[in-house]
């Protein structure tokens, strides 16, 4: 499994830094066919924090293996809490969310909320952890 981790993001930096780190995850693995679907997750996301948190910092984290993408997000500022409730179908993120994602869980205090997506990437992760080792030794 390959992790990647965007720390102290904010309003300002959210949306490029993410949708640049999808796009390159999806050229990687060879999953471009899933941009639309994890950057739009990505979008619910931010729309949701911006709505109940103008200044938000968010640490996020994508996890990828052979079968599956998750985007970890975790709250510095506010919580997911709200984003949990569908109260009569009032909450639009969430059935977005519902939607496109296979899995999605929140912690127990509501701080964090992990979106799983089962993929089938097209460059084995072995393979591309030993591309980035090469790729590391050569500017050594």
């Amino acid at each position: 499994m390959i992790e990647i981790t965007l720390s102290d993001l904010n309003r300002g930096s959210f949306y490029e830094q993410t949708l640049q780190t999808i796009e390159q995850i999806c050229d990687d693995y060879g999953i471009t066919n899933e941009f639309g679907t994890l950057s739009m997750a990505n979008q619910m996301v931010l729309d949701y924090l911006e709505s109940y948190y103008p200044n938000f910092i968010v640490d996020v984290s994508y996890q990828i293996d052979n079968s599956e993408v998750g985007m970890s997000y975790i709250l510095q500022t506010g919580d997911f809490n709200l984003l949990s409730q569908n109260t009569e179908g009032q909450n639009t993120a969430l059935f977005v969310l519902q939607s496109l994602a296979d899995d999605i869980t929140f912690s127990t205090g509501f701080d964090s909320l992990t979106v799983t997506f089962h993929v089938k990437t097209k460059i084995s992760i072995q393979r591309s952890m030993q591309r980035q080792e090469v790729r590391q030794n050569m500017f050594r």
